[in-house]
């Protein structure tokens, strides 16, 4: 799992480079003429920035024919070689996907020398954005997609284990700390929680995981459920997508105010969902809550990081949550169950 890649100051600059070049149409219907079907003559194209990191880009790539048609695409750029290994990926998925089911966006072509992936532009809304009447269904049919990519006989890579994923924290929270040195008072012992629970986990096999689950990861297009994003993708216990994404709802939930009781049974139909089809010991419920728990830990550095407004209320919460979560990991927590 590639938790945290900083790329130097000439990557930078050749992939800020690259993104200019796709103001340029005859370059940007060149790059995207094979992936054209016949017949289709381009007369231009123009590109629009979706996301920018310091290590990446998505632009949406819209190209015009003769003939008065448009073609969209998404195309994302990496600073390093990274595509290349979300392209080898991607092929290994290919052959689970059904284009008229719930599953995840693959992209079509790779192309080496712009070190971009190009997808086909799908149109829908965020699982974040929906109405709050759609979200139980909508939770219940993300935590199966999420099961059903768990359940692939498919290793890309050596196991990430748990302690990868503390050391990680770690190095999240002692930049923290250097930084706003006031943050110590609720970072150590956060961390003191983390790395005992740590030692609670159930064993468990691993599993192929998506890395970054999130409603905001999750595309409805009225029809189907579209899993974006494979840059996070690893092989590890797959409570960690589960836990991750029950952060990730939880702390949304923080942030949009949306009443307890609603929250709850969002996490609830996921939660239940994702246990139905991924019953213990293919997975651990423990683990899941340590999962939850270490991710909300992870957020409170990004919150000082990004500082969006109401951020230190929102951190207050999240320590709290973090606690109770990384509680429910421990022995005692299940023997009152």
């Amino acid at each position: 799992m590639r938790f945290r890649f900083k790329p130097t100051a000439a990557q930078r600059a050749a992939l800020r480079a690259r993104l200019a070049a796709l103001d340029q149409p005859a370059h940007l219907v060149e790059l995207l003429r094979p992936s054209l079907s016949a017949g289709f003559e381009p007369c231009g194209a123009t590109a629009s920035l979706v996301s920018a990191h310091a290590d990446r880009f998505v632009v949406r790539a819209l190209v015009r024919s003769t003939r008065g048609e448009e073609r969209a695409y998404a195309l994302k750029a990496y600073s390093d070689d990274f595509g290349s290994r979300v392209w080898a990926h991607a092929g290994s998925l290919a052959p689970h996907v059904e284009p008229d089911r719930d599953g995840p966006a693959l992209p079509t072509r790779y192309i080496p020398d712009e070190r971009l992936l190009v997808f086909p532009w799908i149109e829908g809304a965020f699982l974040s954005d929906v109405s709050h009447e759609q979200q139980p269904e909508l939770l219940r049919r993300a935590a199966r997609l999420a099961a059903d990519l768990h359940c692939l006989a498919i290793v890309p890579e050596q196991p990430t284990g748990v302690d990868v994923v503390v050391a990680d924290t770690r190095g999240r929270c002692d930049r923290m700390r250097r930084r706003w040195p006031a943050t110590a008072a609720f970072v150590e012992p956060l961390m003191a929680i983390v790395e005992e629970a740590a030692t609670c986990l159930d064993p468990t096999a691993p599993a192929l995981v998506h890395g970054d689950l999130a409603t905001g990861q999750f595309l409805w297009t009225g029809a189907r459920l579209v899993l974006l994003d494979l840059d996070m993708f690893g092989y590890t216990d797959p409570a960690y997508d589960a836990g991750h994404f029950l952060a990730q709802l939880e702390r949304r939930c923080l942030r949009e105010g949306v009443e307890p009781t609603v929250a709850g049974q969002w996490l609830a139909a996921f939660r239940d969902a994702y246990l139905e089809a991924m019953p213990p010991p293919r997975v651990s419920p423990r683990n899941m809550w340590f999962y939850h728990g270490i991710t909300l830990v992870r957020k409170i550095y990004t919150l000082h990081r990004k500082q969006p407004p109401g951020w230190q209320r929102l951190v207050v919460h999240l320590i709290a949550q973090a606690r109770t979560a990384l509680q429910e990991a421990m022995p005692a927590a299940i023997e009152r169950r």
